[in-house]
């Protein structure tokens, strides 16, 4: 039996980071997911509207979105399934 909670989320790669490239999303906004765990975790959004307190936006020819592809012991940053199955 498939898992009905199947996680939505993928961790940001280079090629995630390429098709938005592509697909000509300017910026990205960085959220961070409130959870129990010992791990951070960071919700990266495509072209996503003014941040909200405590949200960072990052142009995407940013080097702060290229350092996001760099594994870190107890942080995290994850895409949602929504933003991978849009066209941009």
């Amino acid at each position: 039996m498939e898992n009905e909670r199947s996680n939505p989320y993928t961790q940001f790669n280079v090629g995630i980071l390429e098709n938005w490239k592509a697909n000509g999303v300017k910026y990205i906004k960085l959220v961070e997911l409130e959870t129990d765990l010992p791990v951070k975790f960071f919700e990266l959004i495509p072209d996503s509207e003014i941040p909200d307190a405590e949200e960072t936006i990052y142009p995407i020819e940013s080097d702060d979105i290229t350092e996001l592809l760099e594994p870190l012991a107890k942080v995290k940053f994850l895409v949602h399934d929504i933003y991978l199955d849009e066209e941009f």
